[in-house]
């Protein structure tokens, strides 16, 4: 299978007749009929059929196109990582890492960096784990943070524990108590965060003490969880990090401790294929400096 073929695939699918492929891809109409025919015969089964002069993909070929477009999106994405690798060197700190802690907490921490390194050139994308663990791997980023727990070659991991806590509304009727446990939330109406590792031990914890929540909404961002908290809609279980983005959007919102500890886990990643800088080691101990000062206790192994 070639990539003439697989571009001529592509080009007749999206445009739908093969001189618009034939005229896209610069070659002539029945070098792509060939190409086609041959690619047909690679992989066994009819891609497209002919109804009233226009080339209407089959079934298969419908198929066969999506996975064909995500190996386009693959090559896309090794591009913007040649750009990466092309424009780091030395001075340089190119943050990757997952939405719940690229929108609020790193911006911070960078804003913090930056002005003390005013010469040094930077950037925070906001990818999933899985994103930031292949661009760490790739050595194009200086510095990832992830959910995953797989090993990657490539990539030298630091494991992050927390303890996740509680956020009240404004007004709350258990503001005033220290420590906050299931059995305090049985009547409070909770918010909960789509199925992911940390929520299912929320619930576990629950049921542990045999406390039935009172679920009225089920979100998938921390920003959503702040706007329902800080509208009063509910209490909720999250991480740190959520909690802390909360109080900044909404000041009335309250953080408390939750007991039983529900561990929040998540990963620093550092390409091992190169030297450590002196810039990386340096925004790392200011990440961690700026979580105690929130009052976030961090343990690392």
């Amino acid at each position: 299978m070639q990539f003439q073929q697989l571009n001529a695939f592509k080009a007749v699918y999206e445009l739908g007749t093969v001189t618009a492929a034939a005229d896209f891809i610069h070659i002539t109409q029945p070098a792509v009929s060939r190409l086609i025919v041959s690619l047909e015969r690679n992989v066994g089964f009819q891609l497209f059929q002919r109804v009233k002069g226009r080339l209407l993909p089959t079934d298969k070929g419908q198929a066969f196109y999506l996975e064909v477009s995500k190996a386009y999106s693959a090559i896309e994405s090794l591009s913007d990582c040649a750009q990466d690798i092309k424009n780091s060197h030395h001075g340089s700190l190119h943050i990757a890492a997952f939405p719940m802690l690229s929108a609020n907490f790193l911006p911070k921490i960078l804003a913090k960096f930056l002005k003390e390194h005013l010469d040094i050139s930077t950037s925070l994308k906001t990818y999933r784990s899985e994103e930031v663990q292949r661009r760490t791997a790739l050595q194009s980023c200086d510095i990832g943070f992830a959910l995953l727990p797989e090993v990657t070659e490539g990539v030298t991991r630091i494991a992050i524990e927390c303890n996740c806590v509680c956020i009240l509304p404004p007004n709350s009727p258990l503001a005033h108590l220290s420590v906050i446990t299931p059995e305090l939330l049985a009547e409070q109406s909770l918010i909960s965060c789509e199925k992911d590792d940390t929520q299912q031990l929320v619930d576990s914890a629950f049921r542990k003490k045999k406390v039935k929540q009172k679920e009225v909404v089920e979100v998938s961002l921390a920003s959503a969880i702040a706007t329902l908290v800080g509208e009063g809609i509910g209490a909720s279980i999250v991480d740190p990090f959520s909690a802390q983005y909360a109080v900044d959007v909404h000041p009335g919102v309250t953080i408390k401790p939750f007991k039983p500890n529900i561990p929040f886990r998540f990963f620093i990643l550092l390409p091992s294929l190169r030297t450590r800088s002196e810039v990386v080691d340096n925004f790392i101990s200011l990440f961690f400096l700026q979580a105690e000062q929130a009052g976030i206790v961090l343990t690392r192994s």
